[in-house]
């Protein structure tokens, strides 16, 4: 399965997720590829409290539009996502789109992978591309 093409969607378990994962479903039929979905939830999460309910919706929003889901319990949700896709090696990562508090999710997983092209979305569904640099690739 290792590989297999597939599209692999950061969802966290919010309801906006549906947005992010029908994309990737998009962008995964039309490469011929395989859905993937991985969410991090932190450990220590005292402000929301880990809503099981939030992770089944999740689960069952992934199984609708026929993608895996990974579920990852870590503090450090960057080098997970960073860790599942370089296992996995998709054809392109779909995040959300970058609100003005952003944390620095995406430019932070640009750098440690710096080749993964990365999938936008923003609340309208419009997907906005970030490709790996050509020049900074060596032959």
């Amino acid at each position: 399965m290792k590989n297999e093409r597939s599209v692999l969607v950061c969802a966290t378990l919010q309801t906006s997720s549906e947005n992010l994962i029908r994309a990737g479903k998009a962008i995964a039929d039309k490469n011929s590829a395989r859905l993937e979905i991985v969410t991090v939830i932190p450990l220590d999460d005292e402000e929301r409290k880990f809503d099981p309910e939030a992770l089944d919706s999740l689960y069952t929003c992934a199984k609708k539009h026929g993608g895996e889901l990974a579920v990852y319990f870590s503090d450090d949700p960057i080098m997970t996502v960073c860790a599942h896709t370089a296992k996995h090696t998709p054809l392109t990562l779909v995040t959300g789109f970058p609100g003005e508090k952003s944390n620095s999710f995406i430019s932070l997983v640009r750098l440690i992978l710096p080749d993964v092209p990365i999938s936008m979305v923003d609340a309208k569904g419009l997907v906005y591309n970030m490709l790996p640099d050509q020049a900074t690739k060596t032959n």
